[in-house]
């Protein structure tokens, strides 16, 4: 699924994509000024763009201090991988009818998967995680339901941050397209009962490899 970004928008994901990165730490002090000259942007979509990461709670004001990157402890990192998890468990029951009955639909998917596998052979995490996040995007898409998809769109940054702070091993990335294929098999075969075994699995996999983001 394609999104139609505002500049501000933009501007959001360059801001998380340095969280993901690790140039942008949690607990850190953002000086507007500063912020814009680093990422090359003009000051009024950046002050949007910290409005908006304020909002999904990935960004703090401080009064009188201006803002900061929030901190993402264990205990936040469970709260997000335990909202992934009753989203996509809603995502999946609601669109695997519709793939069983139109598998045409999956081809979207099968295009996401080789872009994640063409991203893994290079060991570039980050096409990796924007490729998984655009396929989890797509199930909830189909799925027709708009609050699923409203809400997990608030959710895919913290999701990102996430992913970037994985403990991640060469041969992590060989596995990821056959156990994206694995969840797409199932959603065209209409099998809930499996699939939602399957989705907690696969949000639980990568929970065992991340802890607190590091500051």
């Amino acid at each position: 699924m394609t999104r139609s970004l505002s500049l501000a928008d933009q501007a959001a994901d360059v801001i998380v994509t340095g969280i993901y990165s690790g140039a942008l730490r949690p607990g850190a002090r953002l000086y507007e000024k500063e912020l814009a000259q680093r990422l090359n942007m003009s000051r009024v979509p950046l002050r949007e763009a910290l409005k908006i990461l304020e909002a999904q709670g990935i960004v703090e004001s401080v009064p009188h201090r201006g803002s900061r990157i929030a901190l993402f402890d264990e205990k936040r990192t469970g709260h997000i991988v335990e909202a992934r998890i009753a989203l996509e468990r809603i995502a999946v029951k609601s669109a695997a009818p519709l793939y069983n009955a139109k598998p045409a639909l999956a081809s979207a998917l099968d295009g996401i998967i080789s872009r994640m596998e063409s991203a893994a052979a290079y060991l570039d995490w980050i096409e990796i995680s924007k490729a998984d996040l655009d396929f989890h995007r797509e199930i909830c898409r189909v799925s027709g339901n708009e609050i699923i998809g409203k809400l997990w769109e608030s959710l895919a940054r913290h999701v990102f941050i996430v992913f970037g702070h994985e403990k991640r091993k060469p041969e992590d990335a060989a596995g990821l397209g056959d156990q994206h294929r694995r969840l797409r098999d199932l959603l065209v075969a209409g099998d809930d009962a499996s699939l939602q075994t399957e989705v907690e699995a696969h949000i639980l996999r990568i929970r065992q490899r991340t802890g607190a983001v590091s500051l």
